[in-house]
């Protein structure tokens, strides 16, 4: 098995198994306010707009934890644009991790592999000081 495998969409075949994805859940209500309440970390975006986060600090607060509950790891993962002049949430910005999907493992192509050029491995062997091109 290779070290790596790329990434395929999935597809959909007749008579394949179906791919299951779950949908990430949005950041509830009780994680906004609390970014917006307790935020330290500004950004100005311009336009009136602020990036508002919670820094490492601000998140080891234990009494923040607990008033959020069982969405305090979502706290690290969210950002929100607060408009100023409008007084409004302008967006909510999710960095959490991707939805899980089961993917089907693709046969290798002829797009999954590269070759290095002559240039290329010319390039290598002189940024490597001390290492002969031959070595390679």
């Amino acid at each position: 098995m290779p070290a790596f495998a790329p990434y395929r969409r999935p597809r959909s075949r007749a008579g394949a198994p179906k791919t299951v994805t779950r949908r990430r859940t949005p950041p509830s209500s009780a994680v906004i306010n609390a970014i917006l309440e307790n935020a330290d970390l500004r950004d100005e975006l311009g336009g009136g707009r602020v990036l508002l986060r919670l820094s490492a600090e601000r998140l080891a607060d234990a009494r923040l934890r607990r008033s959020v509950g069982a969405d305090a790891p979502r706290l690290a993962q969210v950002a929100v644009i607060w408009d100023e002049r409008e007084e409004m949430v302008f967006r909510v910005l999710d960095g959490g991790p991707p939805p899980i999907a089961a993917v089907e493992r693709a046969q290798p192509s002829e797009d999954d592999r590269f070759v290095l050029t002559d240039a290329a491995l010319a390039y290598i062997a002189r940024s490597q000081p001390g290492r002969r091109a031959s070595d390679g």
